[in-house]
């Protein structure tokens, strides 16, 4: 009797980083955990509040054809060819970078440069329900969004939602790529003393 249609809009590709590629982005990054003296610091480019941020190098020729494998079956599943992209939509990876992210460090809103961008977790060190028990998270009416990374957008009525991730242990190797525009965001953690250690980068 009644015929229903969305408005298009875009969405997100998630996928799995081949374990050799997830094995030679953890060697670098623990080496650049064990000696950043030479390491390109990316602070000044990035919105992060983070105290170590740093350019990914040695694994790019391996991690290069696989994020731009998935920028096209992105493009070809959402139909995003931005007329502004500088390289006539063949898309090319422009930069990629770690986040060593500390217990109460926050990256807060912002977008990137670039055609699709995306973030990869490969190290994550807590549990949402112990982060949803910490004392002035438990009774908060938010406390389901402790502690994740979540994008926020406006429907086609103008609306602006959120839409969180739920990361926690388990997730690493999960990778999602998205418009480089799509406003993001990373709440901060407090029940680790460790690294919450993500990767993302930019495809133009």
């Amino acid at each position: 009797m009644f015929e229903h249609t969305n408005l298009p809009n875009l969405g997100l590709t998630n996928g799995i980083i081949p374990p050799n590629i997830y094995q030679t982005l953890n060697q670098e990054i623990v080496d650049i955990h064990t000696n950043d003296k030479d390491i390109v610091r990316m602070n000044q480019s990035l919105a992060g509040q983070i105290t170590k941020e740093y350019q990914i190098t040695k694994s790019l020729p391996l991690l290069n054809p696989f994020l731009e494998e998935m920028g096209r079956a992105y493009q070809n599943e959402w139909n995003y060819y931005p007329k502004e992209n500088p390289n006539n939509n063949k898309l090319t990876v422009e930069s990629v970078w770690v986040n060593m992210q500390k217990k109460l460090e926050v990256n807060p809103l912002h977008n990137h440069d670039g055609t699709l961008s995306f973030v990869a977790w490969l190290h994550v060190p807590f549990k949402l329900e112990d982060e949803r028990n910490v004392e002035n998270c438990k009774n908060s009416r938010t406390v389901e969004l402790a502690s994740t990374f979540q994008f926020v957008y406006t429907t086609a009525l103008g609306t602006i939602v959120n839409m969180p991730m739920f990361v926690e242990s388990g997730w690493e190797g999960k990778i999602i790529m998205f418009p480089a525009k799509l406003l993001h965001m990373v709440y901060p953690f407090q029940t680790s003393d460790d690294y919450r250690i993500s990767i993302a980068g930019n495809l133009h």
